[in-house]
């Protein structure tokens, strides 16, 4: 699901900016201190972290009459990071507009923004993708591309929310057919 995600925002970001499929890069930042590295647009997962708005969620679910046990999914935020790193800075700057542009025009993505012609198939494993802008001071920025090699590129941080993530395993549960008070009167 968060592979399927992280590839699903590669393609609509590189629709966007109208590069080459292969200017949009899925790999860690890290690898942008190195040498020899194509000139494009870099998406890094730096943190998944679980949405306890959504923890409180039944662990039994009623079908068709019968009810099932089942754990209830866990809901995932990611935070990516885009970092621009083009043959010039400026082209690396103009990049980087136009990605926030697509986040501030479309907020989030699911099966029914995605029709029409040359929309982007959204993955069937998804429900919803809701981008946030992470606002960050100097210090977190320091401290983020400190951990990523040191040198800072033109980049954003977004928080992806609603990955869901589920294992299917249901196990039968026992239909309730009575229920039995016991009181005690001292």
């Amino acid at each position: 699901m968060i592979a399927d995600a992280v590839e699903f925002i590669r393609k609509e970001v590189r629709a966007h900016l109208g590069v080459a499929d292969d200017e949009v890069i899925i790999n860690s930042a890290r690898t942008l201190v190195e040498k020899d590295n194509p000139p494009g647009a870099y998406l890094s997962l730096v943190n998944v972290e679980e949405e306890s708005t959504l923890r409180n969620l039944p662990h039994v679910d009623r079908r068709l009459g019968k009810s099932q046990y089942i754990e209830p999914p866990v809901f995932l935020n990611m935070y990516l990071l885009f970092a621009f790193e083009f043959l010039t800075y400026s082209t690396s700057l103009v990049h980087l507009s136009k990605t926030i542009e697509l986040f501030q025009t479309k907020r989030w993505f699911a099966p029914e923004t995605q029709t029409g012609p040359g929309a982007i198939p959204f993955p069937a494993s998804l429900e919803k993708l809701v981008f946030e802008m992470v606002n960050m001071n100097f210090e977190e920025l320091n401290h983020l591309w400190g951990v990523l090699g040191g040198a800072y590129f033109p980049s954003v941080v977004y928080k992806v929310r609603m990955i869901r993530v589920q294992f299917d395993d249901t196990q039968p549960a026992p239909e309730i057919t009575t229920i039995r008070l016991d009181t005690v009167i001292p």
